[in-house]
């Protein structure tokens, strides 16, 4: 009985998360930042909502409803590249690549736009292109470690289901 109350009360919780999800998109959709931010900050905190996340660093990178801050911006936008939002991994790897809110590191901007292509994120994939032509091949190297790295723990997951590849019998 315990183990049903407490799943029925995970999945009230998680109803209510989408709603509110969807009303800060409206908010952030029309231009109501203060709202969305609002809306968006609380989901981000206490249902660890990556897409929500996503948001609150969109709107500090871009100061809606909120003051300009490349430093809280990356902050946010880590915490939803760790949920395996694609968006989020090329925002930071962008960060990464003009130093802004983050120290310049052309190995993890590398790394982390390899981390969005994995999940098809055409900018991602676009953008890993460009930050391997600007480094040294000892670099580079360097750099697709920390990728594999990243993919493994905030890549595209496997379906179970699906199998990896089909064998010959």
């Amino acid at each position: 009985m315990k183990k049903i109350l407490c799943l029925m009360l995970a999945l009230a919780v998680a109803q209510i998360a989408r709603a509110d999800f969807n009303d800060g998109v409206v908010e952030y959709s029309m231009g109501q930042y203060e709202q969305a931010y609002a809306t968006m900050r609380s989901l981000a905190e206490t249902a660890d909502h990556g897409y929500a996340q996503y948001y609150v660093g969109m709107m500090h990178l871009n100061g809606q409803g909120v003051p300009q801050s490349d430093e809280e911006a990356a902050r946010w936008f880590l915490k939803a590249a760790e949920h395996g939002i694609p968006q989020a991994q090329y925002k930071l790897g962008e960060l990464y690549s003009s130093g802004h809110g983050v120290p310049r590191d052309f190995e993890r901007a590398f790394a982390w736009y390899k981390t969005g292509a994995a999940h098809r994120h055409r900018l991602s994939q676009q953008a890993a292109i460009k930050a391997a032509a600007l480094l040294t091949p000892e670099e580079l190297k360097e750099a697709e470690k920390l990728s594999e790295k990243l993919v493994r723990a905030y890549g595209p997951k496997q379906d179970p289901e699906q199998p990896s590849e089909i064998k010959p019998e």
